[in-house]
């Protein structure tokens, strides 16, 4: 099991570079089976062979976590897409995407008040 920690935290480090957020590492040295735990969610949203590119999925992942108002996750993203060829104007379409979804859920949130008026 170790072994294969290591390895994914290895590719992490290869395809992030400096953009791989610290808790990541962090969570590797500390806590091995939550680690493990996360790559199982990763392997699910993202498996081997899956119907997305490389790049839609970076796109995905970066409107989510700026939905998610995850910073951390969201330049790792960047990094990601930019590694894989993706464009300035999409990135920024991505995190357009995420903003609006987070608009929604706020706008959602206020249903009860608007009520109120």
């Amino acid at each position: 099991m170790q072994q294969k920690l290591d390895k994914a935290i290895a590719m992490m480090q290869k395809n992030l570079g400096p953009a791989l957020p610290p808790v990541m590492e962090k969570l590797y040295q500390k806590d091995p089976a939550l680690f493990a735990q996360h790559l199982a969610g990763k392997q699910f949203a993202k498996p081997e062979n899956g119907a997305l590119d490389e790049a839609t999925r970076a796109l995905i992942h970066l409107a989510a976590a700026a939905a998610a108002k995850s910073s951390g996750c969201a330049r790792a993203m960047i990094h990601r897409a930019k590694a894989l060829g993706v464009n300035d104007a999409a990135i920024k379409e991505a995190l357009h995407i995420g903003l609006f979804a987070a608009q929604g859920a706020t706008l959602e949130a206020l249903e009860g008040a608007l009520d109120e008026l």
